[in-house]
């Protein structure tokens, strides 16, 4: 399934992001790209490249020369899609009223401010006998190394925030080219359960994967339980000696539940969303000491020896094995329909942005500039 545009920040291109204050003292003003009548400058490029470097390891393997032009292409296409929003936006005739202009000029001059701060912090942390007077030389030295002034500076916050705003209204007119109805974003339920149901009944844990993506908020919730899981509740404490103790006394008849009221320290059993037990199968994203634990317990009311964990150590009882059943469209309507209007909404926006990307006659890319930045 297709997750939501991430919108590029503008401030990982603007010339005093936080990687860019090594600075050079001339900047290269070589076009690394172009968007209809705007320019990506090769120094752009160099700070949002630089900004990001510390993540993109995660992401890519920086010593193949593969895993660099990924990188490269990424950064570069990330830039080309905030100037063509910019780009849009302005052919749309896409403006700020007076109201948000005035925003703009404030936020701008937050993070300026902000930007400012990280000097003081600099001086006091020298331990600078005239902090401010200490930062403002660090401020200059770092600007005069750039080749900008104070009033430029700011400038470029203000200009920053600005076509923030303004890409996010162009954003906001793309979605709102999309509004599913009532019959479609049943029809989206229909279609994504029947392809959770083919993926489940193959390979059941691949229901927890969803279920971690949807906690997340990067997945549709799941809508089909297959067969084999099991429901069960538990007691965690946080020492073996208390443990030990309920595990006897629930040998010896006493009751589970009031147990667990009294000693219990897992909030997620005080939940009324898991008053029926946490749902448990291979594959699920729980502790491995207690999963294993969970999954030994072959029948209805078994209660496991005490277990382990970093959480602490839990007593835990099998409730019953989980029927398999879909989630009714009803059940979950008003999350479902968001989701899937939200899906529809970004799939267009997708599509949108990509027919304009591939657009020869707008993108312009000098790939022989930006693949020699490392």
């Amino acid at each position: 399934m297709k997750r939501m545009f991430r919108t590029c920040a503008l401030l990982a291109a603007l010339l005093l992001a936080a990687a860019a204050l090594a600075g050079c003292a001339a900047q290269d003003e070589r076009v690394a790209a172009r968007v209809g009548d705007r320019e990506i400058t090769m120094q752009l490029f160099k700070n949002a490249y630089l900004n990001s470097l510390t993540y993109a390891s995660i992401y890519y393997d920086l010593t193949t020369d593969e895993g660099v032009e990924a990188y490269q292409d990424d950064v570069i296409n990330s830039l080309i899609q905030t100037e063509m929003l910019l780009y849009q936006a302005e052919q749309a005739g896409v403006t700020l009223s007076e109201e948000e202009e005035a925003e703009a000029v404030a936020d701008g001059q937050a993070d300026y401010d902000s930007f400012y701060d990280s000097f003081l912090e600099q001086a006091e942390q020298a331990g600078a006998t005239d902090v401010r007077a200490y930062a403002n030389k660090l401020l200059t030295d770092t600007l005069v190394s750039n080749g900008m002034t104070v009033s430029e500076a700011k400038q470029s916050y203000i200009d920053s925030a600005r076509n923030n705003m303004i890409i996010e209204k162009m954003q906001n007119r793309i979605f709102a080219e999309v509004e599913p109805t009532e019959e479609e974003l049943y029809d989206m339920y229909e279609e994504e359960l029947q392809v959770q149901k083919d993926l489940f009944d193959e390979s059941p844990a691949s229901y927890f994967t969803y279920d971690l993506y949807a906690a997340y908020g990067n997945n549709c919730i799941p809508l089909y339980i297959p067969e084999g899981f099991i429901r069960v509740r538990q007691i965690l404490v946080e020492d073996e000696e208390t443990a030990n103790e309920l595990l006897t006394r629930l040998m010896e008849g006493e009751d589970f539940e009031t147990l667990l009221n009294q000693y219990n320290t897992d909030p997620g059993m005080a939940d009324e969303a898991n008053a029926d037990g946490y749902l448990v199968g291979e594959g699920a994203n729980y502790l491995e000491e207690f999963l294993e634990a969970a999954l030994a317990l072959e029948n209805d009311g078994d209660i496991s020896p005490v277990v382990e964990t970093t959480s602490g150590f839990h007593i835990i009882k099998r409730l019953r094995a989980e029927r398999s059943r879909e989630i009714a469209y009803d059940e979950e309507k008003e999350t479902l329909d968001e989701y899937f209007t939200s899906l529809a909404k970004s799939e267009h926006y997708t599509e949108v942005m990509d027919a304009w990307m591939a657009d020869e006659s707008l993108v312009t890319r000098y790939e022989e500039l930006y693949r020699t930045v490392r």
